[in-house]
């Protein structure tokens, strides 16, 4: 288990899930910093961009995802010099690679290997049982199952400690921090000197 100076704690999985109203709670009741979803800025920007020229719905580009993986990577790193023993992130480069795949159909190298480079201590993965909530920019209702099963399983095989956060809205912060209290003390434990 690693247990650093700041825990990172990163939420995965499918689209509307809650993962971000999780890290806004999270963040809060840990009194520390959060970071929020690259990956999501930069489409609602190309969005933007694209319905200023008209014409159709921008495509993503293999360069857009290794630069979507590098900035959220280098905006966690930031954010972990100014957290509070805690830092929430809402996504991160290895999932960056998920998405990836989810779009092309395969995995990419580049966006894998910043993945690869990503320090997380926990993660957690919000459930898709609870309703979908169109936003406008959420694409991803018909895969939502195929989205967490591989969040689970690749987190899986990589050893990092997950949790799945299940059940109803409410509730779900509850379970979050519960985990991370988990862990924490989990270190904690391991910190204490042998008698």
């Amino acid at each position: 288990m690693s247990c650093g100076k700041v825990l990172r704690v990163v939420l995965v999985g499918a689209e509307s899930t809650g993962k971000t109203t999780l890290c806004i709670e999270l963040a809060k009741h840990y009194n520390t910093v959060w970071v929020a979803e690259y990956g999501r800025e930069n489409w609602e920007e190309k969005l933007a961009a694209q319905s200023l020229k008209g014409g159709d719905i921008p495509e993503w580009t293999d360069e857009d995802f290794i630069h979507i993986a590098q900035e959220q990577q280098r905006r966690e790193n930031e954010a972990a010099r100014h957290a509070n023993r805690v830092l929430i992130c809402d996504t991160n480069a290895f999932a960056t690679g998920t998405w990836f795949e989810r779009y092309a159909g395969k995995r990419h190298a580049a966006v894998d290997a910043i993945g690869n480079a990503d320090k997380v201590d926990l993660y957690l993965i919000p459930t898709p049982e609870v309703p979908f909530v169109q936003d406008g920019v959420r694409d991803g209702e018909k895969i939502r199952g195929w989205m967490h099963d591989r969040f689970v399983e690749l987190i899986g095989k990589s050893g990092v400690p997950y949790q799945l956060i299940t059940g109803p809205w409410e509730g779900r912060a509850e379970q979050a921090i519960a985990s991370i209290e988990a862990f924490l003390a989990r270190c904690e434990s391991e910190a204490q000197p042998a008698p």
